[in-house]
């Protein structure tokens, strides 16, 4: 009995104050690891933005170089692109091949750009539909 008498009438514990402070302390401290989180999930969309639009980019180089390889012409090539992406042929006077330009477009900003040589048919020659 005497020992429960004890532990009730004994003062010892935390402050009100003690508790404040330690709830401020940590509040300080959550507070800045939000920014460091919320920083962190913008970094990842771009990155998925950005590997989207790379992904696309890489996708239409490879109908293009298809369309080379299966004596496409130009016209024919550039009849097939998907909406956001955007694709210029033109011919490489030095090489006599053609660069071939895709550029991949969110928002009226370019979020990927890639580039290949090829060789077209010629348009006076049949073509494969």
């Amino acid at each position: 009995m005497k020992k429960m008498k004890a532990l009730l009438t004994r003062e010892s514990g935390v402050t009100l104050v003690e508790l404040l402070a330690a709830i401020i302390l940590l509040s300080i401290i959550v507070v800045s690891f939000m920014g460091f989180f919320t920083q962190a999930a913008r970094t990842n969309s771009r990155t998925n933005t950005v590997n989207e639009a790379t992904f696309l980019a890489q996708q239409e180089i490879e109908r293009v170089t298809n369309c080379s390889n299966n004596n496409y012409t130009i016209e024919e090539t550039l009849n097939e692109k998907p909406a956001n992406v955007e694709t210029t042929i033109v011919k490489d006077l030095d090489t006599g091949l053609y660069q071939a330009i895709v550029t991949v477009s969110e928002g009226g900003e370019a979020r990927a750009k890639m580039e290949t040589h090829l060789s077209f048919a010629d348009p006076s020659e049949e073509t494969n539909p």
